[in-house]
């Protein structure tokens, strides 16, 4: 069944009554991601329902979760985490489930707040739907379907779940993950990485600002650098034994920068093992993917 739409001309922003499908809503907390839920709304598998302008609010909070680290965890944890952008976020997750609104007047919205309650029950309704032929087609499908049905003061506005903890999800070996995309550094990660990269650069000019040239550049110079380049993307172990292994080579007793293609065949096996570890970190294919994707524009 479409959407039904119940409107009034009365008042230009009166309450609103609506009936919305909040088990799926919670059903989704518990069993999506950021980054999949993103992935869903700009591939136009979500979010049908909403308007350009909340569509795009959407997008950006789930991408503010992304770049925050909480891109791979259960929605319900990202509202756990944050709590200035959660309720946000499931008001318009619910406005995708509405099924039936209905403006309010003043003095009937005032009588069901005094129901002390978010949700409302049909009961509460019984009596305002005997007067109301809107609003009991709107009780009428809320039962029929099993929809929740709350009051709103702001169109999204609809009451955030009371108890998260419930929300536990679905086990985790039942859950299969987008795939990672680049994502630049924020916050502390990326200031971590900037200080790396400084300390790295740092320790190869000031040297040749004096005229001399550092004495072992691949040393800790570059074990720094390739440590920002790490915490940057967010590296998993994979990634960071990986450059260690890279790291090694240039570092070993018999490396020269001079050496010939025979001598240095012994550091062959760790470059090698640098190199696989490095294209099985995801966040190390994801960068390489969006350094392509930058140079092919």
């Amino acid at each position: 069944m479409g959407r039904l739409t119940l409107m009034a001309a009365h008042s230009p922003n009166p309450p609103l009554l609506v009936a919305y499908d909040r088990a799926r809503a919670c059903d989704l907390l518990r069993s999506s991601t950021a980054h999949g839920l993103r992935d869903a709304l700009r591939g136009g598998r979500f979010g049908d329902a909403l308007s350009p302008a909340d569509r795009a609010e959407l997008d950006e909070l789930l991408t503010a979760w992304v770049q925050r680290a909480l891109g791979s965890v259960f929605l319900r944890d990202a509202l756990l985490v944050d709590g200035q952008r959660g309720p946000r976020a499931f008001g318009l997750i619910c406005a995708c489930m509405t099924r039936a609104y209905a403006p309010l007047p003043t003095n009937l919205a005032d009588t069901l707040r005094t129901c002390g309650s978010a949700d409302l029950s049909l009961g509460d309704l019984s009596g305002m739907a005997l007067r109301d032929p809107a609003l009991a087609r709107l009780a009428d499908l809320a039962g029929r379907e099993g929809l929740s049905v709350a009051l709103l003061d702001q169109p999204v506005g609809y009451p955030p779940p009371a108890d998260l903890d419930s929300l536990l999800p679905a086990p985790l070996a039942r859950q299969t993950f987008p795939a990672d995309a680049f994502e630049p550094p924020v916050g502390v990660r990326r200031s971590l990485a900037v200080a790396l990269v400084v300390a790295g650069m740092t320790l190869l000019i000031v040297p040749m600002l004096g005229g001399s040239i550092p004495e072992h550049p691949a040393g800790l110079p570059l074990a720094l650098i390739t440590l920002a380049l790490m915490v940057g993307i967010r590296a998993r172990w994979l990634g960071f034994v990986g450059a260690l292994c890279m790291w090694l080579v240039p570092n070993l007793p018999g490396f020269r920068h001079s050496s010939g293609l025979i001598e240095l065949l012994p550091s062959l096996p760790l470059l090698i093992v640098g190199m696989a570890l490095l294209i099985l970190d995801r966040r190390v294919r994801a960068l390489w993917v969006w350094v392509r994707q930058q140079v092919g524009r």
